[in-house]
């Protein structure tokens, strides 16, 4: 591809559920134009404000190390799951910031709209051991949209710079999207307050350690004084027994000898 590519074709797209990478496209033929860009650590930089903030559908200029102007367009959406819990669905698109706005809105849309069917689908069709790998078979189909609203785009350059294609995403339907804007808040509220949460239980976790760690100091402290005290006793008791013994001989044969030096026995031949 030449750099005038760089104004018809995304450069990278990624598929995010709670901040967690789940598919991602990257245009190889481009990315050596941009010397090779690290397009998922761009997205890593600007995914947790971005999915803080309040607004559903916008852009954010990057300062990429190259001689071409970057953007990174999203799109956010909260969808609830058969169990009560809800997720939050993030698509991100980085592009040339010349690239046509409604192409741009047209793929970040579809991929959104075609991703929540697709996974409504595998609920449905749910049978357990093979989730993981239908929900796999979605980058390929990513793959096949974007390349299709790119076709679609160079067919129809004129209808897209006039804003006159079916798909075109238009002001009614951003004003809808970012009616969503309390619950997608509420919904990064409740993962902020399980994290801290985690956190909590990770400090109780640790105080516990530090308490454990003292208690067994302090253990060993009391046993070590326990074993001197013991080692003193029987000292006490082995001293106390040899003085008994020879106290013992020594009335015996005092007994017999004479006291006090065992006179009559050393006078005697």
């Amino acid at each position: 591809m030449s750099h005038s590519d760089l104004y018809k074709h995304v450069i990278h797209v990624t598929l995010t559920v709670n901040s967690t990478t789940l598919y991602t496209y990257e245009n190889h033929q481009l990315i050596p134009l941009l010397n090779n860009l690290n397009c998922s650590e761009l997205i890593s930089q600007e995914l947790g404000l971005i999915n803080s903030s309040k607004t559903l559908i916008g852009s954010v200029p990057l300062s990429a190390s190259s001689n071409y102007k970057l953007v990174l367009y999203f799109i956010k959406k909260v969808i609830a799951n058969s169990d009560g819990s809800r997720d939050l669905i993030t698509v991100v698109v980085i592009c040339h910031y010349s690239m046509n706005k409604t192409l741009v809105l047209n793929i970040l849309k579809t991929i959104m709209d075609k991703y929540i069917e697709f996974r409504k689908r595998i609920e449905e069709e749910s049978s357990g051991k093979n989730d993981k790998l239908k929900l796999g078979e979605f980058k390929l189909y990513m793959n096949q949209i974007i390349k299709y609203e790119e076709m679609n785009y160079e067919s129809n350059q004129n209808l897209y710079n006039y804003g006159s294609t079916e798909e075109t995403i238009n002001p009614n339907q951003l004003l809808l999207v970012n009616e969503e804007v309390d619950e997608v808040r509420q919904l990064m509220l409740d993962n902020i307050n399980k994290l801290l949460s985690r956190g909590d239980k990770i400090n109780l976790l640790v105080d516990q350690t530090d308490r454990l760690n003292t208690s067994s100091s302090m253990f060993q402290r009391k046993a070590q004084q326990i074993k001197r005290k013991m080692w003193i006793n029987k000292a006490k008791f082995i001293l106390m027994l040899i003085g008994g013994i020879i106290l013992l001989v020594y009335l015996v044969i005092g007994s017999q000898c004479g006291f006090p030096f065992f006179g009559s026995c050393r006078h005697n031949p």
